[in-house]
């Protein structure tokens, strides 16, 4: 059955079932639902809708977990040269999106999910000095900020940043939420801009963030019964495999 012109019921069951799993491993992990679900929606729905998708249930879903972490203007203030990186990352990247085709931003996205997946299933460890912070910040900003803007997927190199930091779990998640929130606001604006949001895929997020949330529930309940570290490593591996099968995609164009 098609609703709207595009959209199939098969369609809204996989969206749903993929943020379902992103929420899960968000829920579990504090992080890695656009990651999660960016490597399995392109699968089924063109990479641009994804995209769209994406970037709503990202900003909706990291304003509770920002607030709750309740260090706000610490946050901000500490990490406000990766916050202007993102500002000026953000309309880069927005360009490049029309510049590429999908089999371009395919193989970016699965560069982007194998680099960080290996490097963290590899046990890299990353240590920035104290000096270097601020540089990298705006490192960090102007390349996650860009790499957000084509895939939404500018979290790992965040989570890279703030693990080189060595911030404690309450500092990581405010500053990996606000992050996020700021890319999506800069984003949707610029997905404004180049016609990629349409009333189809505002639909999908409609069905997306729901199942993002329950999501999220059940990753909490599951990290408080199966040990983090193999859920991790699971979730790493499988990331991992899409990650090449994405980049395999690109390179042939299917």
């Amino acid at each position: 059955m098609v609703i709207f012109s595009t959209i199939t019921l098969w369609d809204m069951a996989l969206v749903a079932a993929s943020f379902i799993l992103g929420g899960m491993v968000k829920g579990a992990l504090g992080f890695g639902l656009p990651l999660t679900t960016m490597a399995l929606l392109p699968f089924f729905v063109p990479i641009d809708a994804a995209l769209a998708v994406n970037v709503v249930v990202l900003f909706l879903t990291n304003i509770a977990q920002f607030l709750q972490m309740g260090q706000m203007r610490d946050t901000a203030r500490r990490f406000a040269p990766v916050l202007w990186g993102i500002a000026i990352g953000v309309p880069l990247g927005a360009l490049m999106i029309t510049s590429f085709s999908d089999s371009l931003l395919m193989l970016a996205l699965g560069a982007v999910v194998v680099a960080f997946s290996g490097l963290s299933l590899g046990k890299v460890n990353l240590f920035i000095a104290p000096a270097r912070e601020r540089g990298a910040g705006w490192a960090a900003g102007i390349l996650g900020g860009a790499v957000g803007a084509m895939t939404t997927v500018g979290g790992p190199l965040f989570v890279m940043y703030l693990l080189g930091l060595q911030t404690d779990r309450r500092e990581f998640l405010s500053a990996l939420s606000l992050f996020f929130i700021l890319s999506a606001v800069l984003i949707s604006g610029a997905f404004v801009l180049v016609g990629v949001f349409t009333a189809e895929r505002l639909f999908l997020s409609a069905i997306a963030l729901p199942a993002a949330i329950a999501g999220m529930w059940l990753g909490n309940l599951m990290v408080a019964r199966v040990p983090a570290q193999k859920f991790r490593a699971l979730v790493l591996a499988v990331l991992l495999c899409l990650g090449l099968n994405l980049i395999w995609r690109g390179v042939t164009g299917g």
